[in-house]
């Protein structure tokens, strides 16, 4: 050890300091990048991936979320999407010069296997007008490669929008139902808010819509609905198939069990998550199928503050008084401040956590 100034000083003080000047002038690096990049999506994201990884928003925030929002005004659905923009390019390298140039182009792609991304992307800058690629034109692609995919390689579990798709009745049993003691699948009393999948409406339980209500208060808009369907729901302002839901702006509390037709749930999921964040929407609760696969429910989730996964697959009723469960199992989503009241009301239906955003 050395003396200095009368204060001792150990080599691993000595390593400490150096450690930590090194570090901070990386930060410093890496927030110059994102500061001027907002000339470039990829820089930005890959930036803020380094910083994530390798925690070096510790030096002065507590959390990344709370580093993006104070340093750089971001949210922290914003900051995932373009760090997921950013490592999606990184997959399209290999296949030549032309990238993407704005992150709305690789929103679509990011929903994809890497494999695929490479395959989608190609195709779209070989089909696009005028050599223009659009992020319009990049999800019609995405969504015409995902139905030719579908046809030549079906699997045994539908995750496509027809899937939503309760192919079975109260009287019907299903492979998984085979599997599954009575008394463990969550039978309800009546039909109520609908839900509609494809040229199908579905009816959700109407304990979920109570719990919604006791939570939000009052239903303000339900964007995916029906004239029968608030009867019970008795949103202030609803939007049917008709309507179009996704030509309005959405404003206040909000319940939302959206259509699940291909290109339909992704629009939903970015419509919401987009009014939540500029802060037109104050509350919102999503009933989805547990899609954790894919990127419009990634995208709801990394907007969320809580969620619940119910213990059984939630059993839905047909306008002509069937009952049916989807093949797979739901999710319940919050977007707000009061999560708590939102855990404490969906807890007697599943498991329920806060949000976590993974490092």
């Amino acid at each position: 050890m050395y003396m200095q100034k009368e204060k001792l000083y150990t080599m691993d003080d000595v390593t400490m300091e150096h450690t930590e000047t090194i570090e901070l002038q990386r930060l410093t690096q890496l927030e110059t990048e994102i500061g001027e990049g907002l000339k470039t999506f990829m820089k930005v994201g890959s930036a803020l991936l380094e910083i994530r990884d390798t925690r070096l928003y510790r030096l002065n925030y507590g959390t990344f979320e709370e580093y993006c929002q104070e340093r750089w005004g971001m949210s922290r659905s914003y900051a995932h999407r373009t760090i997921e923009a950013a490592q999606t390019v990184g997959n399209l390298l290999p296949i030549g010069n032309i990238l993407p140039a704005t992150e709305s182009q690789v929103r679509p792609l990011t929903q994809l296997a890497p494999e695929d991304q490479a395959i989608v992307w190609q195709r779209a800058t070989e089909t696009a007008t005028n050599g223009r690629v659009t992020a319009a034109h990049v999800q019609s692609v995405k969504d015409e490669y995902e139905k030719a995919k579908r046809i030549t390689e079906p699997s045994d579990y539908d995750f496509s929008d027809d899937a939503t798709d309760y192919d079975w009745t109260e009287d019907e049993e299903s492979p998984e139902q085979a599997y599954i003691e009575p008394e463990e699948v969550a039978i309800v009393s009546k039909p109520h808010v609908s839900n509609n999948s494809g040229n199908n409406e579905w009816y959700t339980p109407s304990e979920y819509v109570e719990a919604a209500r006791k939570v939000l208060g009052v239903i303000e808009l339900d964007p995916a609905s029906s004239p029968e369907a608030n009867q019970v729901v008795k949103a202030k302002v609803y939007y049917t198939v008709n309507d179009d839901g996704l030509q309005f702006d959405w404003h206040g509390k909000v319940w939302m069990n959206p259509p699940y037709a291909s290109g339909l749930i992704d629009r939903f999921a970015t419509k919401i998550v987009f009014h939540y964040e500029n802060k037109d929407i104050t509350e919102a609760i999503i009933l989805v199928n547990n899609a954790t696969e894919t990127g419009w429910f990634n995208e709801i989730i990394n907007a969320s503050s809580a969620a619940i996964f119910p213990k059984s697959r939630v059993r839905f009723w047909k306008p002509d008084g069937e009952l049916g469960a989807p093949l797979q199992g739901q999710a319940i989503m919050y977007l707000g401040a009061n999560k708590e009241s939102f855990l404490r009301e969906f807890s007697k239906f599943g498991w329920g956590a806060e949000i976590v955003i993974p490092r």
